[in-house]
């Protein structure tokens, strides 16, 4: 099968990106989630291939593999004054942070499963997330930073539970903290009232009755 230039330049990227991650997180760097990988092939003089050649026509012993990051394509465009209320919200509805919640809220409906494992939603479930072909497909990178990000604004609860394969070693456990209106619209949950609403009581102010009893 002839492949071209501009088919196996992203598989390149996808095969590179986890272990190039890996690796610079060992030196203490950090890929911002708003940064992807880019892989291309050049020539001998560093010209960029064409696209449409065949990947045939690179060779490693003439040509060079250039890597870099640039800005990641946004999730949504900016609606224009034409797009309706409607398609905005549901273009709002497939971010990727609603995406983790909804796939988070799914993992702690498992049967059986008593708690999910930060590990193991970061490492399987979220890169088997369905995404639609020719949508934004999120790298690892990308959903290590929407985790993080819904950690700090305290959507998801990070908890320990014990492990008991090696009781030394308690299990890094999430969940969803469905108090918060973030979470619960976009789950579809019913807003619940959380503010102090103070109850009525009849007789004396209960700070009369505490002095009486101390005199």
């Amino acid at each position: 099968m002839n492949v071209r230039i501009d088919q196996l330049e992203p598989e390149l990227a996808q095969k590179l990106v986890s272990p190039l991650r890996n690796i610079l997180h060992e030196l203490r760097y950090t890929i911002p989630g708003q940064y992807q990988l880019r892989v291309s092939l050049l020539d001998a003089n560093g010209r960029k291939k064409r696209s449409d050649a065949s990947a045939d026509n690179w060779s490693p012993e003439s040509g060079r593999i250039e890597i870099r990051f640039e800005p990641a394509p946004e999730e949504r465009k900016i609606a224009s004054p034409e797009v309706s209320r409607g398609e905005d919200r549901k273009s709002s509805s497939d971010s990727l942070a609603n995406r983790l919640l909804r796939a988070l809220d799914r993992a702690e409906s498992t049967p059986g499963w008593n708690f999910v494992s930060l590990k193991k939603f970061r490492d399987e479930i979220l890169p088997s997330e369905p995404f639609s072909p020719g949508a934004f497909q999120p790298a690892d990178v990308h959903w290590q930073d929407a985790i993080r990000s819904a950690i700090e604004k305290r959507l998801i609860l990070v908890g320990k539970v014990p492990n008991p394969k090696s009781p030394q070693f308690p299990v890094t456990s999430i969940r969803l903290n469905r108090l918060m209106p973030e979470v619960q619209e976009v789950l579809g949950l019913p807003k619940r009232d959380l503010d102090f609403h103070p109850i009525h009581i009849k007789g004396e102010p209960l700070s009369a009755t505490i002095l009486r009893e101390r005199r």
